[in-house]
């Protein structure tokens, strides 16, 4: 930073410098010695010199003016690095950074306070204290912990339709159920039983 010859930090200086490439765009019509109507493209903002405020409100937020500012304030013939905030400004950052942070000891050779610490106080709380907990509101009261088969739709395994169960089944007693397919055996054959098939001679 010593290095530098700006009145503003670098970074603050760049950023200006590409404020100023759009002021050609700017076009300004002075209202009094300090307002100014600045139409930027299809935009038309007011800015206040004195107050340092413009209708887009980045020159309050970043302490830097913005193009519209710029225009005005080469519109006075002023210089643009007068009018950024002085917490931008070199002298600012060498007075911030003047004094020296003295180094610091490792916790081996800390001073050792001969305090003994305690835990915090146990708040109890007004009233009795809760002993059952809080149940589900769609827990079964006669087995705890399970919750009741309210709104669960019961399958029939005699008919294999829904609405019901076997105990209550219309077809409990004519009801014949399908046989399920054999499965196949799984593997190779055994040799028994490719010796009993017949072989076709070609």
């Amino acid at each position: 930073m010593e290095k530098c010859k700006s009145v503003l930090c670098p970074r603050i200086q760049a950023r200006l410098e590409k404020e100023k490439e759009k002021d050609a765009n700017c076009d300004v019509m002075p209202l009094s010695d300090t307002h100014f109507n600045v139409r930027y493209f299809l935009d038309q903002l007011t800015v206040d010199l004195n107050a340092r405020v413009c209708s887009c409100r980045k020159w309050n937020m970043l302490g830097v003016p913005c193009c519209r500012a710029i225009a005005c304030i080469f519109f006075v013939n002023k210089e643009v690095e007068a009018f950024v905030d002085d917490c931008h400004k070199l002298n600012t950052f060498f007075k911030a950074y003047a004094g020296s942070i003295l180094p610091c000891e490792g916790d081996r050779y800390c001073p050792r306070v001969p305090c003994n610490l305690d835990p915090p106080p146990i708040k109890i709380g007004l009233g009795k204290p809760r002993k059952n907990r809080i149940k589900h509101p769609k827990e079964n009261p006669k087995k705890p912990g399970c919750l009741l088969r309210s709104g669960i739709e019961m399958t029939c395994n005699i008919c294999r339709t829904k609405g019901h169960n076997k105990r209550s089944c219309p077809n409990k007693g004519s009801y014949v159920p399908i046989e399920p397919a054999l499965k196949r055996p799984r593997g190779r054959p055994r040799n028994d039983v490719a010796a009993s098939q017949p072989i076709h001679d070609s």
